[in-house]
């Protein structure tokens, strides 16, 4: 039975705390990264296809003084390249894929051991986690320390690990008809293969959804506070970064990676035959499958950027700074609007002025007498009176020289008698001298 199935997938990848670079790398279904400068990668996919290949890698690639590469992922490119090629049912592909990822891992031991790397070196920390879906199945693969997990119905359940080990080779003792074939099984830590563990073969069903893991965030987190994150119900993109979030949290120096793939549809098809009279199902499939392709298109989303620890922080900065500029203008504005509207309102109620006291002069009323009199002295003119003002919000030159004058045309006056030069910029509680308005039409 052939299907066509519609996923949703995203993963994100971070440096570990302490780390120069990041050794984990990715692969989604012919995207993939292993570039160790770049310390934050996000990438998302959401397509229609029969078949997808995901997986992450930690520590596993490597090289030696020959300048001779080895990659897990460039390897599992070219498998899928062939597979597409030559195809073949799920468990041929498993085989092969299996068969391909031990390889690299020992190829990969035998150069950290001819480079006499020490065993306390985190290159040593193998760790490879993947999934094959194909056929409206799946199976899980993990090698070292990559870790796979699955959410169905709200039930958790871990794949590819030790269990599933243990499991096959018990079935096989029990399954053993003659002695001898009891020797053919590999005893869990006593493979001869390789690390690698096969999850059992499961039918594909709506509603899946897929973790791949790296040890950084399996040792930060846990199975408990992962399973929490996968039953969330958002998108991939979400989840995968919840579980990179939570993970940076607690400083962890490991390296963190994370892969989601949710199952949003399973479209059941004729499955191909050999036939020549079956050949007609197989290409209506085909047909299908290609028609759905092209609604929606593949889109990918994919962005790379160098993180900075401070960035947030400084982003954010920027933000409070511009709403505070922003503020300060208004209310610049608002307090220009409000003494501009004061200044040009006219008045009904009588002002006060202030004015001087007046001059002493000889009363002429007095009447003259026969006796003789003393010339009296000249009376001093008293110093006219000046009164202080101290300056209140919201007032200006004018509104004072208005109150004290009964004229706002008299403002330059009392600024020049005041050595004011800019008579806008007068502050709060200054104090401005008020001569008698003799003395300011004087100057």
């Amino acid at each position: 039975m052939s299907s066509v199935i519609k996923v949703n997938a995203s993963v994100y990848s971070r440096i570990g705390y302490g780390r120069t670079s990041n050794t984990s790398s990715f692969y989604m279904n012919g995207k993939f990264t292993s570039e160790h400068h770049i310390d934050n990668v996000q990438a998302s996919m959401e397509n229609r296809s029969s078949e997808y290949l995901f997986a992450i890698a930690d520590n596993m690639d490597s090289g030696d003084e020959l300048d001779t590469q080895v990659s897990l992922l460039k390897e599992i490119s070219r498998f899928h390249e062939k597979l597409s090629v030559n195809g073949g049912d799920i468990q041929f592909k498993t085989k092969e894929l299996e068969s391909r990822i031990n390889d690299t891992e020992r190829l990969i031991t035998s150069f950290l051991e001819m480079n006499r790397v020490p065993d306390t070196d985190p290159r040593w920390n193998l760790g490879f986690s993947g999934l094959l879906l194909a056929e409206g199945k799946f199976v899980a693969l993990t090698g070292g320390s990559g870790r796979a997990f699955m959410m169905r119905d709200g039930m958790f359940k871990p794949l590819a690990n030790e269990t599933t080990r243990a499991k096959r080779a018990i079935d096989a003792l029990t399954d053993a008809s003659e002695p001898g074939e009891l020797d053919e099984v590999d005893v869990p830590g006593d493979e001869k293969t390789g690390n690698l563990i096969v999850s059992d073969i499961y039918d594909l069903e709506e509603g899946d959804a897929f973790v791949l893991v790296t040890e950084g965030i399996m040792e930060a987190l846990g199975e408990e506070k992962i399973e929490d994150l996968l039953a969330l119900r958002s998108d991939s993109s979400f989840i995968a970064y919840r579980l990179v979030d939570e993970a940076m949290k607690r400083k962890h120096t490991g390296d963190l990676t994370a892969l989601v793939v949710q199952v949003e549809k399973v479209i059941d098809g004729p499955g191909p035959k050999r036939s020549a009279s079956r050949i007609q199902p197989q290409q209506n499939m085909k047909d299908r499958v290609e028609k759905l392709n092209k609604a929606p298109a593949v889109t990918y989303k994919y962005n790379r950027r160098n993180s900075n620890k401070y960035q947030g922080v400084v982003f954010i900065t920027l933000v409070i700074l511009t709403v505070a500029v922003l503020i300060g203008i208004l209310v610049l504005i608002i307090s220009s609007l409000m003494n501009a509207g004061k200044n040009n309102y006219p008045t009904t109620s009588p002002t006060t002025t202030a004015t001087a006291t007046p001059t002493a002069t000889p009363l002429e009323s007095e009447e003259p007498t026969d006796e003789p009199t003393e010339t009296p002295e000249p009376t001093p003119t008293p110093t006219p009176e000046i009164i202080e003002h101290k300056v209140k919000s919201g007032e200006s030159i004018s509104a004072i020289t208005r109150k004290y004058y009964g004229d706002t045309s008299l403002a330059d006056k009392l600024c020049k008698y005041n050595n004011i030069s800019d008579p806008n910029k007068i502050k709060v509680d200054q104090i401005i001298k008020i001569p008698p308005k003799e003395v300011l039409m004087e100057q």
